[in-house]
């Protein structure tokens, strides 16, 4: 994908009304409704609105408030688990981390039509409140949990291993990890807290300068890309905020506003492959997609939409594994390069699937630069006749002072 790709997208898009054929997605494998597309016709498609799920009957295909499964060699049926509340969302390994703040994680594998609640989720495991979640390289989950104050680490088979950072008094609205640390996103204190994952003890804390246009301001989620560049949204300026892994200050974009490019309630922030920022607004009720320079390339979603909208969304992850199974509920003719999974609070749809891609056969580069050229020429015609009209009215004005001599 190229920046120019989205260039007559984002004018466009802006005054577009999406004209859909109501209806909903029964489940991950079922589409009840016409292709959704982003930006919509006649512009050339960027996203597809592919499904969503919020339970276990979703996910398995079937209905009711029982799952049927096989046991033993027999059939038996399994009450359905329902996201109530979802927050934080991650991909790892193909599969789906999903924090309730009733007091669940769910991970759930599509491909495989499972969704399961965390096993380690008792007894001194027992989540509160949880809200990020992270997976490092091994399959280990982090969960940080804003009741309990701590974080909550799991083994690769979900079993409860033990919590940290009890004693460091933080709100821990959001979590990343790596090879090495732990990274906890602290709204309270509006940093970010580098703690050693073993110990839990800290190390340093990111995000707090002399300059404080430069420091963080109320953060509510936060990214680390795989250039070790973190991302955080600020509610308290409505901006996005980035460092790298030693804190220093890279840049920020944003503020409030309801324009394009402008936030009202930022929060779940993602990167992808090709460097690009993606921001959820839970106040504009969509995703923005921004370079990692801060120029908006386009945008995703809306409360308004009949379906493929958002429901006061909180949280974004972007995989490309499992990539032939979610072509399935694409487009035919629509190629997907990346899937997007969004987390919504409200509304029947709590996760939300969306497809990046392109048509088969269309070249888009060719056809920006077309629309390109196309605006570029009614723009100077647009000109022309402003000079035209100006040089007619200079005249009429020579008229009139002539007359009036």
């Amino acid at each position: 994908m190229h920046v120019r790709l989205f260039r007559s997208a984002v004018a466009l898009l802006a005054a577009s009304v999406l004209t859909l054929t109501a209806g909903c997605a029964t489940g991950p494998s079922q589409q009840s409704h016409g292709p959704v597309f982003f930006p919509p016709s006649p512009n050339l498609p960027r996203l597809q609105y592919l499904t969503s799920f919020s339970n276990s009957a979703d996910v398995a295909g079937s209905s009711g408030d029982s799952v049927s499964i096989v046991s033993f060699g027999k059939q038996e049926e399994q009450k359905v688990s329902r996201i109530i509340k979802p927050s934080g969302i991650t991909t790892q390994n193909g599969k789906l981390y999903v924090t309730d703040i009733a007091g669940q994680l769910f991970v759930v594998d599509l491909p495989n039509k499972k969704m399961e609640q965390l096993k380690g989720n008792d007894g001194m495991g027992k989540l509160k409140k949880p809200v990020g979640v992270a997976v490092d390289s091994t399959g280990f989950v982090f969960v940080s949990d804003i009741e309990r104050k701590e974080v909550l680490i799991y083994d690769n088979n979900g079993e409860y291993l033990k919590a940290i950072g009890g004693d460091l008094g933080f709100t821990p609205t959001d979590i990343a990890v790596d090879d090495e640390n732990l990274y906890v996103l602290d709204t309270r204190k509006s940093v970010i807290r580098v703690l050693n994952p073993m110990t839990g003890s800290q190390i340093r804390e990111i995000g707090k300068t002399d300059d404080p246009n430069q420091s963080l301001s109320l953060p509510t989620r936060m990214s680390l890309d795989d250039k070790g560049v973190f991302w955080v949204t600020n509610a308290g300026r409505g901006t996005v905020t980035s460092y790298d892994r030693d804190g220093h200050f890279l840049g920020t974009f944003g503020k409030f506003g309801d324009g394009m490019g402008q936030f009202a309630r930022p929060k779940g922030i993602t990167t992808d492959e090709n460097g690009y920022v993606y921001v959820v607004d839970s106040g504009h009720q969509n995703v923005q997609i921004f370079t990692d320079k801060g120029r908006l390339l386009g945008y995703f979603g809306s409360a308004k939409l009949p379906v493929g909208g958002m429901n006061l969304p909180s949280d974004i992850s972007i995989s490309k594994k499992n990539l032939d199974y979610f072509q399935k509920l694409a487009e035919k003719n629509f190629e997907l390069t990346e899937v997007i999974f969004v987390a919504n609070q409200f509304g029947e749809n709590k996760i939300g699937v969306y497809g990046l891609g392109k048509l088969k056969g269309v070249d888009y580069d060719a056809a920006y630069r077309k629309a390109a050229e196309e605006r570029e020429h009614k723009a100077q015609e647009i000109l022309k006749e402003r000079k035209k009209q100006q040089e007619m009215q200079e005249q009429q004005n020579k008229k009139d002072a002539t007359a009036r001599l």
